[in-house]
């Protein structure tokens, strides 16, 4: 019976597979047809939950945070993608120690990063990073930044390590000047439980309105110079990514362990037309590809 089985098994075209191949074709699949395939076989359920492999497979969105307004302040709202059911997690954030007025700054790979004022009084912030799944969190200690405090980013890679990083660019608060000039930039280590001091006159404005991105142990924000900038965890500037198109900014995002730039395309009466997507094919030699577009 045994060898029975065993024959069936090596006239099985997939048992000829390598893992690599596997994993290249599961990538091309829809989520929900990934998290089928777990069921498959143990040795595809450790295939494909594996960290280093969950960056290229499709990964599956449970939903959303969103900031909404109120009388008095902007409050954190959770959306289910199903639109069933209660919260998934606490939109409130209750479990806090602080956790009235809070403010969402930032979000990477399943975590957050919060700013809480209890009084309204803004010399009065508490910085938080959480995980609003597991109802972990890490205070962040006062820095000598807090009135020249600009905007943060975060960072996190749960595929490479369980450590995450907070980057907080500070500035010279001349209002009526836009982008503001950066003084430099300081980098929090979950870590260490330090910051790293980085003052380089090549560091570019950081715009917290548009999402940023950690990818390649840097974060990636787009410039008003159509480029992305890169900054490490040691708070140096790196190159900076030109994107494609002649549009004002983008938005740009990780999918699949790739870097994506997605922006609308005008005609010649200025008008928008379409939505473009790029994906950067090669990303020592920045070459983007167009990986989809659509008309208006």
């Amino acid at each position: 019976m045994l060898k029975g089985r065993r024959s069936k098994r090596r006239r099985c075209p997939a048992y000829k597979l390598t893992d690599d191949l596997v994993v290249e074709i599961l990538s091309r699949l829809p989520a929900r047809s990934v998290c089928r395939f777990k069921c498959v076989s143990a040795t595809w359920r450790d295939l494909i939950t594996h960290p280093i492999h969950r960056m290229k497979l499709p990964q599956t969105l449970d939903g959303f945070f969103t900031m909404h307004a109120s009388e008095t302040w902007s409050v954190p709202h959770f959306t289910n993608v199903s639109g069933r059911g209660p919260p998934l997690v606490s939109p409130s954030l209750d479990f806090l120690p602080i956790h009235k007025r809070t403010y969402l700054l930032g979000t990477c790979n399943g975590l957050l990063l919060c700013k809480c004022c209890p009084t309204g009084d803004m010399t009065d912030v508490h910085y938080f990073v959480v995980n609003p799944t597991t109802k972990e969190w890490v205070a962040l200690p006062s820095s000598n930044l807090d009135r020249k405090r600009g905007c943060s980013g975060l960072g996190f890679n749960p595929a490479v390590s369980p450590h995450f990083y907070v980057f907080e660019f500070f500035t010279d608060y001349v209002y009526e000047r836009f982008p503001q000039y950066v003084h430099g930039v300081q980098v929090y280590s979950s870590e260490t439980g330090e910051r790293v001091h980085g003052e380089d006159n090549d560091i570019v404005p950081y715009d917290s309105r548009l999402p940023s991105v950690f990818f390649n142990g840097c974060l990636h924000y787009l410039t008003n110079d159509r480029a992305i900038a890169l900054l490490d965890t040691q708070g140096k500037a790196r190159r900076s990514i030109p994107v494609p198109g002649n549009e004002g900014r983008g938005f740009i995002q990780e999918s699949q362990g790739r870097l994506h730039y997605a922006n609308f395309e005008a005609d010649d009466e200025d008008e928008l037309t379409r939505l473009v997507v790029y994906v950067l094919e090669d990303y020592e030699n920045q070459r983007w590809k167009l990986r989809q577009n659509g008309q208006k």
